[in-house]
């Protein structure tokens, strides 16, 4: 159900795939093929609704006003979902000479250089379910087309 970020990180991370289909960051796949890289947008501050419920209860983590307020039920329970992993990794600080990431299922690992995090997204929904029972997910380097794709994704080095 978790997978972590380890190796040649100053932080080693625990990601929870099942959480981010409540996470702002997650954009549809039909999004990402256009050129979008989060769900994120910052808040209008002319809406005072948002102003205040950012002021009184704090920025959220990860941000949820855009999900409460953009996405119904229907759309999450039909939608194929990605997220950029860019924010993941920079969070965990790959440590100094880390060049690569390793991801690796039970049968191959695929080596995505550090180079192509910002193109590095994490599938783990498909028409409103996890891909997998256990709850790992699919990645790819997205730019101009899918490449360097592994499906079942259960081991997250950086080398």
């Amino acid at each position: 159900m978790i997978i972590q970020i380890k190796g040649n990180v100053k932080f080693s991370i625990t990601l929870d795939p099942s959480t981010w289909i409540f996470d702002d960051r997650k954009i549809t796949v039909e999004e990402m093929e256009q050129g979008h890289k989060s769900g994120e947008k910052p808040i209008d501050f002319k809406d005072n609704k948002e102003w205040n419920r950012n002021i009184l209860e704090g920025g959220a983590k990860p941000p949820t006003l855009n999900s409460e307020r953009k996405f119904k039920k229907q759309a999450l329970l039909e939608g194929t979902f990605v997220i950029n992993m860019e924010t993941f990794f920079l969070n965990a600080e790959p440590g100094e000479g880390a060049s690569v990431i390793a991801l690796s299922n039970e049968d191959t690992t695929e080596e995505i250089s550090l180079s192509d995090l910002t193109n590095l997204y994490f599938q783990f929904s498909k028409d409103g379910k996890r891909l997998y029972e256990d709850g790992m997910v699919d990645a790819f380097v997205y730019y101009n087309g899918y490449k360097q794709r592994i499906n079942h994704v259960t081991k997250i080095e950086v080398k």
